[in-house]
């Protein structure tokens, strides 16, 4: 097979400009390739073109052979290089498959224990020399001192032995790393190292008092002093030598044991116990407090809820409750949410908590609002607006859970410490992928006494991520992360950081027993209700909003006419349908660009139910295009899928069910709406709706194609993406129009509804609704809204002006897909008549069916006047309508 080469496809491109369309046609990636029985190294491709789809055929044998049947006449079209580039990609993905691959098959040593400390050693003593420290020296080399970092935080630094670099720090780093030492006593300890006459002045110093500090090599408590035995009092030896071993180290076996010495060991001046040491027991202490009150626990969590939590929904209330820090790893559906509300419901009826920190992305933060007040008799305040706002809501707002997103936290982070949270709750923490992040340790930073994680990513798949969520509830349960790293990872000696494989995970699954709940959906079926629906909110792009408003702009005039006349229904739907298209992406629009964040927001999904729990999945959207586009990135995700639309013979589509159905590495169905009828989809248990279709039926009908007769699950999660502050926001705000209203306006009924007054003016009201427009109590029409000057390059798309004219042009594909016109057929022609015309044409056409029911009566039937072949007609200068026409049995004399 011919390998391909970047420099290869641009000459076969027959210009520069046509190279750079298929770079960008091959980026967006509205295509996909048609499964057959080709020979090796020949691919055929379908195009989703401006004009139609077209056919591109590559054969890579002894060269490069391309033909497309666009009507593009030369041999080098865009469409012939964007699929070059698509091939080249695979091709390059292979490679790097292959080379990793075999790196692996030839890599057999790993580090060992000690060298990936002497690494950590390293580490500490590059950051000692190379970062920036001030140093305020205290009275004697031997004792304590004062350093200063370069962002101002300051620790003290305690030297027992300045030539050998023994002590000990303040800082986060000594207290969890378990190395003796940290950049801080290294920096010191060569700072006096340097020192002329240092060893002289040390020989004759005395370290001035009895020191008993946080020893994080051993994680105990331990003794150094260098006093005279004639110095210290008899009563006071005795009682360091019951309480601390031969090695200094405290000899009881629980830290929490030392407690009782507190009292008999303040009452001598020459002893110190440093702050680490009192927080380590403050911590002990409130563990124990906590074990005991758990044991007798008697709290129901149905009693503070307005929603009875499902049995195992309970369990994991109460499996945190009594615990200052909690994962709950449940797989995705099965209500997390729910129990970190409970959770911090209850805590504030134990504990007294009053300020609740939801940390969760975006999408979800009015979804976290809902819930709260859906599921308890709490407030949830979402902080957003200016500085100013989000620090007076912070302060000054009553509500229990305040909820932000994790990029906010980073501007908000010295507001949020001031607040001091009780708890906090990260919610889709597993969306943090690197916590040596800004953002992250921003998060990490904040003050909190309790903390909640919730993430339905199983924990054994990426144990780097692992470490970074168990460091923000229990920075002490898995530190550090050089000893982490020995314990269980392989890691490459010829390449720093190179992580070759995990090992020892029965011992870290023992290890974070305490602190992890975690159920799957077939742990808990018998609990589940039949269906469970998650929606998740989308920020739109600010092109995608501008281009929406826009729409909006030009709907409102035509809603606030008050006449609607056929052609208007037509630009209606037009624009709305423009309106929900731009929510997917605006590739659907302008075919250019390919803005989605849907698109990203469904990739996260798809990690989680794929990717991480293998779960099979049927992905829905109205439109071919955004079907492909959909195509391209689970191919760029190497997810296998078959894909059905319209275009796909019946007799075939029984061949792409079959192979969803039966392998097992098969994990996506992307279907149009021709898959929401007929077919049998049981072998997936989740429907993701990437747009709400208008009809509440179609969304049954998708629905129905999972759950049916022969579904094994006996629970099936519907998950809608909806962009926010759209139309399909509106839509799922519950503004449905009548059922006869409906479907005279999106289905295709019958037109007649549309010229009942009544009937007209609420479809009116309703679609205003939809479109944020208050209605008016009134039926007359709106004043029209003020000009808006626009720069003279504003996009075809974002002018309404230009809209008015070109908006009936809907594109190949929607022409044929547009759903709510009638019949899904394309008008006989383009051109819009006058109102007035319209007007003409109805009331004729009306007369004519009163003569019809005339004729049926009596046999004889209404006529139209000698002078005109019309019955009615309309002066299009004064609006006069006039009725001319003969009754039966009646002359012109008679």
């Amino acid at each position: 097979m011919t390998t391909l080469h970047i420099a290869a496809i641009r000459s076969i491109a027959d210009s520069v400009i046509i190279f750079k369309r298929g770079e960008a046609l091959h980026r967006n990636g509205a295509f996909r390739e048609i499964n057959g029985n080709n020979a090796p190294g020949h691919y055929t491709y379908e195009v989703d073109g401006n004009y139609g789809d077209y056919r591109t055929e590559i054969i890579l044998n002894n060269g490069i052979k391309a033909q497309c049947d666009c009507p593009y006449p030369g041999s080098g079209c865009k469409h012939i290089i964007a699929i070059l580039l698509e091939l080249f990609d695979r091709q390059e993905r292979k490679k790097r498959g292959d080379e990793e691959a075999n790196e692996q098959v030839i890599e057999k040593e790993y580090l060992t224990y000690e060298e990936i400390k002497a690494q950590a050693l390293e580490d500490r003593l590059r950051k000692s020399r190379n970062e920036e420290f001030a140093l305020t020296a205290g009275d004697m080399i031997k004792g304590d001192h004062l350093v200063t970092t370069k962002r101002g935080k300051q620790y003290q630094v305690t030297l027992h032995d300045p030539a050998g670099g023994h002590g000990h720090c303040s800082c986060p780093d000594f207290l969890t790393n378990k190395l003796g030492t940290c950049k801080h006593v290294i920096f010191v300890s060569e700072f006096f190292q340097a020192k002329k006459a240092v060893t002289k002045t040390v020989k004759k110093e005395r370290f001035p008092y009895i020191d008993i500090f946080w020893d994080s090599a051993n994680g105990r408590i331990r003794l150094f002093h260098e006093q005279q035995t004639d110095h210290i009092e008899p009563e006071l030896a005795e009682l360091l030598s019951e309480i601390f071993d031969q090695n200094n180290l405290f000899a009881q076996p629980s830290t929490a044991d030392f407690i009782p010495y507190l009292e008999q060991l303040e009452h001598y001046k020459q002893v110190r116990i440093q702050e680490p040491v009192m927080h380590k027991l403050a911590l002990s202490a409130l563990e124990t407090e906590l074990e005991t009150a758990a044991a007798h626990n008697t709290i129901r969590p149905s009693d503070y809820l307005k929603v009875a939590p499902y049995p195992y929904q309970e369990q994991g209330i109460s499996f945190g409750l009594y615990k200052k820090a909690v994962l709950i790893g449940d797989e995705m559906g099965l209500g997390k949410t729910l129990q970190a509300i409970g959770l911090g419901v209850l805590k504030k009826e134990i504990f007294g908590f009053q300020n609740i920190l939801v940390v969760t992305l975006s999408s979800l933060k009015q979804q976290w609002q809902r819930e709260i007040e859906r599921f308890s008799n709490e407030k949830g305040c979402i902080i957003n607006g200016s500085a100013k706002q989000r620090k007076e809501q912070y302060r000054n707002d009553t509500s229990l859970f305040k909820i932000t997103n994790y990029e906010a936290v980073l501007r908000d982070v010295t507001i949020i410490s001031r607040l001091k949270p009780d708890l906090i709750i990260l919610d889709e923490a597993q969306r943090i992928k690197n916590f040596e992040t800004k953002t992250a340790e921003a998060v990490k930073s904040l003050p909190r006494q309790h903390a909640i994680i919730l993430t339905g990513t199983p924990l054994e798949n990426k144990l780097e991520d692992v470490y970074s969520l168990v460091q923000f509830l229990d920075p002490n349960l898995l530190s550090p992360l050089w000893q982490f790293a020995a314990e269980h990872f392989f890691l490459n000696p010829k390449k720093k950081g190179d992580i070759l494989g995990y090992t020892n995970l029965n011992k870290l699954h023992d290890k974070l027993q305490p602190l992890v709940i975690r159920r799957r959906k077939e742990d808990v079926l018998d609990e589940l209700p039949e269906l469970i629906v998650n929606e998740y909110f989308i920020d739109l792009y600010q092109e995608q909003a501008e281009i929406h408003a826009g729409y909006s702009q030009t709907l409102l005039p035509i809603l606030n006419k008050k006449f609607l006349t056929p052609m208007d229904l037509r630009r209606i739907q037009v624009l709305l349908l423009k309106m929900r298209q731009v929510c997917n992406s605006t590739y659907l629009i302008d075919r250019e660009t390919n803005l989605s964040p849907k698109l990203d927001e469904l990739g996260n999904i798809l990690e989680e139910l794929i990717q991480k729990n293998g779960r099979k999945v049927v992905i829905f959207s109205e439109w071919t295009t955004m079907t492909m586009l959909i195509g391209k990135d689970l191919s760029r995700r190497s997810i296998p899928f078959v894909e059905l639309s319209g275009k796909v013979p019946v007799k075939k589509r029984q061949a792409l069910i079959d192979e969803f159905s039966t392998n097992p590495d098969c994990k996506v169905f992307l279907s149009t709406d021709s898959g929401g009828t007929g077919l049998n989809l049981q072998a997936a248990d989740c429907v993701i709706n990437f747009e709400l279709p208008w009809n509440p039926a179609k969304m049954n009908q998708r629905i129905g194609r999972i759950n049916r007769i022969g579904q094994k699950a006996k629970c099936i999660n519907v998950i809608n993406l909806i962009a926010k502050y759209s139309i399909e926001e509106r839509i799922m705000a519950g503004i449905k129009l009548k059922g006869e209203l409906f479907n005279g306006v999106f289905d295709g009924g019958e037109d007649e509804v549309m010229f009942s007054r009544e009937k007209r003016q609420e479809m009116v009201d309703q679609l205003r609704k939809m479109i944020g427009e208050e209605v008016e109590e009134t039926t007359m029409v709106s004043a029209p809204l003020p000009a808006e000057e626009l720069a003279e390059d504003t996009p075809h798309f974002l002018n309404p002006e230009v809209l008015k004219e070109d908006v009936d042009y809907v594109g190949e594909e929607n022409e044929a897909e547009l759903e709510m016109c009638t019949a899904e057929e394309k008008p006989e022609s383009r051109q819009e008549a006058q109102p007035q015309e319209q007007m003409e044409e109805v009331l004729n056409q009306g007369m004519g069916f009163i003569s019809g029911l005339l004729e049926m009566a009596t046999g004889q039937k209404l006529s139209t006047a000698k002078d005109s072949d019309k019955m009615v007609t309309l002066d299009k200068e004064t609006g006069e309508v006039t009725l001319k026409f003969t009754l039966p049995g009646f002359t012109k004399n008679g």
